[in-house]
């Protein structure tokens, strides 16, 4: 079962509600993005405030884990929160019982207990917010502990760009190990509507000298009459814990103001939903060109649509632009700008609707986006590849290379047709494998988007033959998770003919080992058609003779080689009336003419690459195909395609190859000039669009990436 297990554990108490808290519930929140990451947060605290955890048992594939009850017979220093040692502790003896593949870790001494086990250290990225961010103001010790921090853990969290330039001066090194894991906001489910419906400011987050807790106040009582401000909060810090009582008067006398107390971060979301305008005015010290870090909740207000009144900083300006029009530094420009964007329905939607895009690039899903392919870095088990199918042809050098791949096991469901199998066999392997790959979307499409697990990834390529059938129709699309077309058109035709959801879907071609068909030409290649693979009638023999024959009657020694298995070896094919009348004129017509000699019949076989020595123009005359990869074989040993039109070709074949009939095919092969550099063209369209490798990869990188 391929999943990730993560531990979190932020050195934070969340019965108290502020940014590290609800960085706490982000986590939980992101991280639960993919149903295949697995989450455990073991708590700090006893809890006794459920708003923030709460939050966190919503989602199913987060688990929480509280130290005080949850894990026996434990014995703390403190009958309500964890020491760091404690913790280090407790996360070493939850990393050996469930073995995670990584752990996230936030506070500055926790971080460097855990760089003394090397067990955590290892596979622990640690979230640095809490160090100063200058020369001037950083000690030397200070930036000791930060370059021992950068060295001992494979990879580190910093909030912004910002702040991880500072990092790399502070320290003096490249920063490659430093990802951004940028402040979160819930996911946006609907886009707002961007109107004032209430003449309503709204303000949520904690009380601090420096987060104009009192300048806020101070500013709403001087507001219109009309103008009302809702606050939610309850936690006081800093110079503001000794006038709380103070403050809190204030909150309740004042006669604009609603205050709302604690609440939980739904609810405060909810407080933001209904009301008009954010505050997110902070005073210099905190927000000023020189700052590094971005407050999550100015992001909140954007999220739900909601112009904010904040100060003008290089980081706003590059969040918001320049000419955002709510920049506010001093009380008059607040007063003024809250009472402007209030009445001003032009201004109001211009300003919510810079926000609300500034906001989309940090929601939870978007975080997990960015941080997926390097989260996955540390679940290093091998992935269980299942290629099922009838006819594995096509797809046989991608098995090659899948099995070359160390961290890779694959294993092969063999089916006997389009819906006969080995169910047994099949549900053997559906239950070892964490990815399944359907070649062909046939039966065996059907049945394992039946069967697949919740934890599984499939993926099924489709050529053209499934059009034509009903197992498209019988797929249960909600359990494929990518849908392959070897073509442009294909996957045009799927989508316009079978529903199948262009999300799902991607396109890449067929393959071709370019390397094996560089062989030398044999004599006479100028004058020798070649064909392969003549069955059903669709493929029309009956074209590629004409060819021959205006040529012949020309000049004899044109030959036609047809590689190819015959009728009679496909007994279900000689059962439709339609298809054995076809064969039985096709074969009547080259007894009786005067070229039959020139046409000879190859056997079929896996020798492509010799057969082409002698092939100087390969033909496709079909009605339909999806690639055709025989005439792309031919260019890969400077055979010259010739291709009747047929839908799609063009986006597959050069252009001066493909003709609109017979006539014109014969007449390019009679006046063909043979040159070297019209063979290294030939052969390089293939070799730089089609080859093994590129295609292999790309088959590869789309199976290893299923999780991502």
């Amino acid at each position: 079962m391929k999943v990730l297990k993560v531990l979190v554990y932020g050195d934070v108490d969340l019965n108290i509600m502020d940014g590290s808290a609800v960085w706490l519930t982000s986590m939980a929140g992101m991280l639960a993005t993919s149903p295949d990451v697995q989450v455990d947060i073991l708590l700090k605290a006893r809890v006794k405030n459920t708003l923030l955890t709460d939050e966190m048992a919503m989602y199913p594939n987060v688990n929480m884990i509280q130290p005080y009850t949850d894990l026996g017979k434990q014995t703390f220093k403190n009958g309500n929160r964890m020491q760091v040692d404690e913790a280090v502790a407790i996360m070493k003896n939850l990393d050996e019982a469930h073995t995670y593949h990584v752990i996230i870790i936030r506070g500055f001494q926790l971080v460097k207990a855990t760089m003394d086990e090397p067990g955590l250290a290892v596979k622990t990225i640690p979230y640095i917010t809490d160090f100063h961010h200058t020369l001037m103001s950083s000690s030397r010790s200070e930036r000791r502990e930060l370059g021992e921090i950068y060295r001992t853990f494979p990879h580190i969290f910093l909030q912004t760009e910002a702040m991880k330039k500072a990092f790399e001066r502070l320290v003096n090194v490249s920063g490659k190990k430093i990802a951004i894991l940028s402040p979160m906001i819930p996911n946006i489910v609907e886009k707002p509507r961007f109107k004032n419906h209430h003449n309503r400011l709204v303000y949520t987050g904690k009380f601090a000298k420096d987060w104009y807790t009192e300048e806020i106040i101070t500013a709403a009582s001087k507001l219109r009459t009309d103008i009302s401000v809702q606050i939610a909060g309850d936690k006081f810090q800093g110079e503001l814990l000794a006038k709380q009582n103070q403050i809190k008067e204030l909150l309740q006398k004042t006669s604009n103001i609603d205050w709302k107390g604690a609440m939980s971060r739904s609810q405060s979301q909810q407080l933001i939903k209904e009301g008009d305008v954010g505050i997110s005015w902070r005073s210099a010290e905190v927000d000023n060109d020189l700052s590094v870090e971005l407050s999550t909740k100015l992001l909140e207000y954007g999220r739900l649509g909601k112009p904010i009144l904040l100060r003008r900083t290089k980081m706003h300006e590059a969040l918001l632009g320049r000419h955002y029009p709510l920049f506010v530094n001093t009380e008059a420009e607040f007063i003024e700008k809250a009472s402007h964007v209030l009445e001003n329905n032009e201004l109001y939607e211009r300003a919510a609707t810079v926000a609300f895009e500034a906001s989309q690039h940090f929601t939870m899903e978007a975080s997990y986006h960015r941080l997926k392919e390097l989260l996955w870095q540390y679940q290093n088990e091998k992935m269980r590849v299942v290629f099922a199918g009838h006819d594995l042809k096509f797809i046989q050098m991608a098995i090659a290379h899948c099995e070359a791949n160390p961290q890779l096991e694959v294993k092969i469901d063999q089916w006997k047709g389009h819906e006969k199998h080995d169910e047994l066999k099949s549900q053997e392997l559906l239950n070892w494998a964490d990815v399944i790959f359907c070649e062909w979307g046939l039966g065996n499409a059907v049945w394992y988007s039946k069967h697949k697990k919740a934890h599984q990834k499939l993926i099924v390529r489709m050529h053209l033959q499934e059009r034509e059938t009903v197992h498209p129709a019988n797929f249960k699309l909600e359990n494929i998770d990518k849908i392959i077309a070897i073509s442009p058109y294909i996957f045009e035709e799927f989508h316009r003919v079978c529903n199948m959801p262009r999300e799902k879907m991607t396109m890449i071609y067929n393959m071709i080992d370019t390397e094996a068909y560089r062989l030398p030409k044999k004599a006479g290649n100028r004058y020798h058609l070649g064909v392969c693979g003549v069955l059903p009638s669709r493929k029309r023999l009956d074209l590629s003779l004409d060819v021959l024959e205006k040529l012949w009657l020309k000049d004899k020694r044109y030959k036609l080689f047809v590689k190819s298995r015959m009728p009679e070896d496909i007994p279900w094919l000689m059962k439709r009336d339609e298809e054995r009348v076809y064969y039985n004129q096709v074969f009547a017509r080259i007894e009786a003419a005067p070229w039959k000699d020139a046409v000879i019949f190859d056997t079929h076989g896996n020798d492509m690459a010799e057969w082409m020595q002698k092939i100087g123009f390969m033909l496709s005359t079909s009605d339909f195909e999806s690639f055709h990869l025989a005439p792309m074989e031919g260019m890969a040993s400077a055979s010259v395609p010739c291709v009747l039109r047929w839908p799609g070709a063009e986006t597959i074949y050069p252009v001066e190859n493909i003709f609109e009939q017979v006539t014109d095919i014969a007449n390019f092969i009679e006046t063909y000039i043979d040159t070297r550099e019209k063979r290294e063209q030939l052969q390089a369209y293939p070799r730089d669009r089609f080859d093994k490798t590129i295609i292999c990869n790309s088959l590869e990188k789309l199976i290893t990436e299923a999780f991502l």
